[in-house]
C-alpha cells in the first residue's frame, strides 16, 4: 500500500484550496474502522488515517455510526471552512473553520483525527500519550514536536539520513539520489561540491514537477503512483496511467489497487516505518555522540559546573561561563557548546 509523503500531502492541499476555501461543511462519515470521508461545498474527501487524504468521486456504502462523527456533524453542521494548514510541512493537516473549531489529521504511524476548539482536545479517534504530550478530551492539543528540515544538513552521516527530515518522503529522497548519480550511503560531508549543487537542483525540480502518474504491472494492476516519473521504472517495462492532477491519480489508485494479503501488507508496512525510524535513531545518534564527545573533551568544565550548581553557586558559574543559562523554575542549568 502506498502511505503518502508529506511532499504529496503538499500538492494535495494546493489542489483542494481553491476547491473547498469558504464552502460550507456539510457531512462526515466514518468508513470501516479507519477512514472518515467529509464533504465541504461540493467536494468528498477521504481521509484514511496513516495512509492518504484526496478528494474522491468513489462513495462507499459502509457507514458507521460513532460518537465523534455525531459531535462534529453538530458543531460543524454548515460551517465554513476557512483554512486548511499543514504545520512544518509535516504529515499534519489542520482544517480551520470560521466558528473556532478545528479537525487535526495526524497522518503518520497509525494516524489520528483529533476535534479541537481553542487549542483543547475535544474528542478524537484515538486518545493517546505520549511523554511530551497527552491526546485527552479536554486537555490542551499539542503539536508533536517536528523533526523537519528546510534545507540539507551535510554531516559525516549517510546523505539519506538528512534527506529523509526533509518534507519530502523516502520515495522522493531516493528519486533525488538517483538523479544525482549518488549513493544514498555516502556521507553528506564527503560530497563534493558539485554533487551538493546536482543534488540540491534534484531536489528543487522534484518538488515543482507535477506530472502524476501511476505505475502499473504487465497485468494492468496499478503498483504505485507519484508526481514524476521515478527512475527506478526507466528499466523495467510498465504501463503509464497519466493524470493531470494528484487527487484524480490518488483516488484511482487507491479504488483500484489491488489489495495484498492482510499480513504481508502489515510486514510491509511495518517495514517502511520501521526504515524511517531507522533513520530518526541514527540522527539522534550522532546528535548523542556530538555532545558526548563535547563532554569528553571539556569534562574539566563540566566537573567544575557540576560542582558550583551542587552548592548553589550559581552567579560565580555565570561570572564564569558567558553561555550558561539557569532555569530557577526547572532547577537547572544550560551551558552552550561552541563547535569549533
Amino acid at each position: 500500500m502506498h502511505i503518502m509523503s508529506s511532499l504529496e500531502y503538499s500538492r494535495i492541499i494546493e489542489e483542494l484550496l481553491p476547491k473547498i476555501i469558504g464552502k460550507h461543511f456539510s457531512r462526515i462519515r466514518k468508513i470501516g474502522e479507519n477512514a472518515y470521508r467529509i464533504k465541504i461545498g461540493d467536494i468528498e474527501v477521504y481521509f484514511e488515517l496513516g495512509v492518504r487524504m484526496n478528494a474522491t468521486k468513489y462513495i462507499e456504502r459502509i457507514d458507521e455510526r460513532e460518537s465523534m462523527t455525531d459531535k462534529i456533524s453538530k458543531e460543524l453542521d454548515n460551517v465554513r471552512l476557512v483554512e486548511i494548514e499543514q504545520p512544518n510541512k509535516d504529515r499534519l493537516i489542520v482544517l480551520k473553520f470560521s466558528n473556532m473549531y478545528q479537525i487535526i489529521f495526524e497522518m503518520f504511524g497509525k494516524g489520528n483525527m483529533i476535534l479541537v476548539k481553542e487549542g483543547s482536545c475535544i474528542c478524537a479517534h484515538r486518545y493517546e500519550d505520549w511523554s511530551d504530550r497527552s491526546i485527552r478530551a479536554g486537555k490542551e492539543y499539542k503539536f508533536p514536536k517536528s523533526t523537519t528540515a528546510q534545507s540539507i544538513e551535510y554531516t559525516d552521516k549517510y546523505i539519506i539520513v538528512s534527506l529523509m527530515k526533509l518534507p519530502l518522503g523516502k520515495g522522493y529522497a531516493i528519486e533525488a539520489i538517483e538523479r544525482s548519480k549518488i549513493d544514498e550511503k555516502d556521507r553528506g560531508d564527503g560530497l563534493s561540491k558539485e554533487k551538493r549543487a546536482a543534488l540540491e537542483e534534484n531536489i528543487k525540480n522534484i518538488i515543482n514537477e507535477n506530472k502524476p502518474r501511476i505505475y502499473m504491472d504487465a497485468e494492468g494492476r496499478p503498483q504505485e503512483f507519484a508526481l514524476l516519473k521515478l527512475s527506478k521504472y526507466s528499466k523495467n517495462e510498465s504501463t503509464i496511467m497519466e493524470f493531470t492532477n494528484l487527487n484524480e491519480a490518488a483516488d484511482h489508485f487507491y479504488n483500484n489497487y489491488e489489495k495484498k494479503d492482510p499480513e504481508v501488507e502489515k510486514l510491509e508496512n511495518r517495514l517502511a516505518k520501521q526504515y524511517e525510524r531507522r533513520i530518526e535513531l541514527e540522527t539522534e545518534a550522532s546528535e548523542y555522540t556530538k555532545k558526548g564527545d563535547w563532554i569528553y573533551s571539556n569534562y574539566e568544565t563540566v566537573e567544575q559546573l557540576i560542582e558550583l550548581a551542587k552548592n548553589k553557586k550559581f552567579e560565580e558559574i555565570e561570572r564564569k561561563h558567558k553561555t550558561v543559562q539557569r532555569n530557577m523554575k526547572e532547577k537547572s542549568v544550560e551551558l552552550e557548546t561552541v563547535e569549533k
